[in-house]
């Protein structure tokens, strides 16, 4: 029993040295994304007034993805992205960079559907000096097929996290990575019909 014990106690050890590893990588890099195990703990849970105001503008800006993609109008992401925005949107679309780029690769991936972005779970954190904030939020993505994929659907689940930046008296995202928390349900041909 005692070696079993032991066994638990190194297995335990090694998936905190390689959560604290990875969540160093992805502090010097800010476009890996964060492991699922570790993002409950990832996010402080201290908030000022001034903070919940800037929590609102940043959830503010971070509407206007949805609105932008659902709505057809990806000029409207500069709403949205800094002008050299690094958007991690997973496979099969990759790494993106330049809000011109992030623009052409989402209106060509999501012309051919109807869509709807929902948020739920969500949280924000302001640096020290409140010019960059990060925020995870939790999304469901629905893609109706059109034409002759009438009928169909494709639903993605994940979550959206975000290094934001202070523009002006607004909020932009300069880093997002897309991580899904499973696989996509439905008839993905709906993107290619």
């Amino acid at each position: 029993m005692s070696c079993l014990r032991t066994m638990q106690a190194i297995s335990f050890i090694v998936i905190l040295f390689y959560i604290n590893g990875i969540l160093c990588l992805a502090q010097d890099d800010p476009t890996a994304p964060i492991p699922l195990p570790a993002v409950a703990t990832s996010y402080s849970r201290s908030l000022t007034r001034q903070d919940a105001d800037i929590q609102d503008q940043i959830r503010n800006t971070l509407a206007h993805y949805p609105l932008a993609l659902d709505g057809k109008n990806f000029a409207a992401l500069d709403l949205f992205y800094t002008a050299d925005a690094v958007a991690n949107y997973s496979e099969p679309l990759n790494v993106v960079t330049g809000l011109p780029q992030i623009e052409a690769v989402v209106e060509r991936t999501l012309r051919r559907v109807l869509t709807q972005h929902t948020y739920g779970t969500q949280v924000i954190e302001i640096e020290k000096g409140k010019t960059r904030a990060r925020s995870l939020t939790y999304f469901t993505a629905t893609h109706l097929g059109k034409g002759n994929a009438t009928g169909k659907a494709y639903y993605a689940y994940g979550q959206y996290q975000d290094n934001l930046v202070r523009i002006g008296d607004g909020w932009r995202v300069k880093h997002r990575n897309l991580v899904y928390m499973g696989p996509g349900i439905g008839d993905a041909s709906i993107f290619s019909e």
